[in-house]
């Protein structure tokens, strides 16, 4: 499990988060107020102290909302301090690694990997699994797609933990 992970679980136990929408009892906790903000390009998300701005469209409580807020928050509660580096630099590896742990923290928060290898071998109904953890298309394919990647190292790591 990575960092990101880690701190997800952390996340989940603190305020014990168990489906998407509870996101809110997260932003409470953490005094972190979100704010629409009219975004140009690329840009889907802004943190500045313990503010996250998000594009004017947003819809606070949807299943795309709730999970590109859950993404702003592994930016915020992983990457707070490291903005102004990575604007300096323009360091694109630094941004996809940036990105590429917040969408792991976003994941985990909402589809953790055990949760969701359990829940394969039982069914391999994705249809069913999407709405178990009440997520959207798009986002439950690229979760599926990162326990692809990494959930059999993770497995095979957590099996040698339990045994010993």
């Amino acid at each position: 499990m990575n960092s990101s992970q880690q701190r997800a679980h952390e996340i989940r136990r603190r305020y014990r988060i168990t489906h998407p929408c509870d996101i809110e009892r997260v932003l409470e906790g953490e005094n972190i107020h979100v704010v629409p903000y009219p975004f140009k390009g690329r840009v889907n998300e802004v943190i500045v102290l313990n503010f996250i701005g998000l594009p004017l469209g947003f819809t606070p409580h949807s299943r795309e909302g709730d999970e590109l807020l859950a993404h702003a928050l592994g930016h915020y509660l992983l990457h707070a301090g490291n903005q102004p580096f990575f604007h300096l630099h323009h360091d694109r590896a630094v941004s996809r690694q940036m990105e590429h742990q917040a969408w792991d923290f976003a994941f985990e928060l909402f589809i953790p990997q055990l949760a969701l290898a359990r829940m394969l071998q039982k069914s391999g109904d994705e249809s069913d699994l999407r709405e178990h953890f009440q997520v959207s298309v798009d986002f439950f394919k690229r979760r599926l797609q990162a326990f692809r990647e990494d959930g059999a190292n993770y497995l095979h790591r957590r099996s040698a933990e339990v045994e010993t």
